[in-house]
């Protein structure tokens, strides 16, 4: 291999004259052009086919453990799950109830929702106490009344109103003071 060397008044020069920075390097970034574009999509599209393995690994080893599951272990899953969706609707449920109960009287009715638990509007069959809910909304108004809706802005019309006459044209005018009109 060769040796590479620089003069001295090239290094010297290399050092003395700076090399200024681009526009867009100094606001961000700069621009990557139509290599770095490749190479970005390329890297995106490696991203997502990375993602979609995973995913497919996932499944392949959740059907391994499955497998050597028992039925019963299985089911026991399913239940599982299935309560917890159930848990998670009536939660809804009651959200919905409490938005559509607030509605009359909150200015943001899901500041209601935010206020209140759901879980203590839900009977042991899982329906909504509705009598409890709308104690608990307007103990909540009381304890805290800016959450409640203003009163109609107030009216500052003048009363009835009428529109104005057609006024009077030249012929009309001199009509009347002809006396014939």
């Amino acid at each position: 291999m060769g040796d590479i060397t620089m003069s001295e008044t090239e290094s010297e020069q290399a050092i003395v004259e700076p090399v200024a920075p681009n526009a867009a390097e100094v606001d961000g970034d700069a621009p990557l052009g139509p290599a770095g574009e490749k190479a970005l999509d390329e890297w995106k599209r490696r991203a997502k086919d990375a993602e979609r393995a995973t995913r497919e690994q996932a499944k392949r080893l959740q059907a391994i453990e499955d497998r050597d599951k028992t039925e019963v272990q299985r089911a026991s899953e399913r239940a599982e799950a299935a309560e917890k969706r159930a848990a998670a609707m009536a939660q809804r449920t009651v959200r919905a109830e409490v938005k559509a109960l607030a509605a009359a009287t909150f200015a943001d009715p899901s500041d209601a929702a935010a206020f209140l638990n759901p879980a203590d509007f839900l009977d042991d069959d899982g329906d909504v106490d509705s009598k409890a809910l709308e104690k608990a909304l307007a103990a909540l108004l009381k304890s805290k009344p800016h959450l409640a809706k203003e009163g109609a802005p107030p009216s500052f019309d003048g009363g009835a109103r009428r529109t104005a006459d057609k006024p009077p044209s030249m012929n009309d005018l001199i009509r009347q003071k002809a006396g014939l009109g």
